[in-house]
């Protein structure tokens, strides 16, 4: 349970995990796609990503032909696609319960503020 929390908990690792599921599979496509990440911090979230399982690439694949990194696509695991399923659940119970938990805020807010 650590673990994932711990890939959930870092922000780029679950939007560089919906970005590969949604077809931006190449280093430079993730760039450009990943608005405000910079080139080490994606690297260095690749690397994590394909550490733990939930991505092969450049790395991990073997290298084609030219031997560009930027040839090899990056891919989802199954483990990857599970997580990727796992953080499109969490999204969806967010948005349902999203009134609630405003409304719970506001609540907790405004008794504080008269306490």
């Amino acid at each position: 349970m650590t673990q994932v929390l711990d890939t959930l908990s870092r922000r780029w690792s679950v939007l560089v995990v919906n970005a590969v599921s949604a077809g931006y599979c190449r280093f430079n496509e993730l760039h450009r796609h990943l608005e405000g990440i910079n080139h080490k911090v994606l690297i260095e979230t690749l690397y994590r990503l394909q550490r733990d399982g939930y991505l092969t690439g450049p790395l991990t694949a073997p290298p084609r032909r030219g031997n560009r990194t930027d040839a090899v696509p990056y891919e989802l695991t199954s483990l990857g696609r599970n997580f990727r399923d796992l953080v499109h659940a969490l999204d969806e119970w967010s948005e349902r319960h999203e009134e609630h938990l405003t409304r719970a805020r506001e609540d907790f807010d405004r008794l504080r503020a008269t306490a």
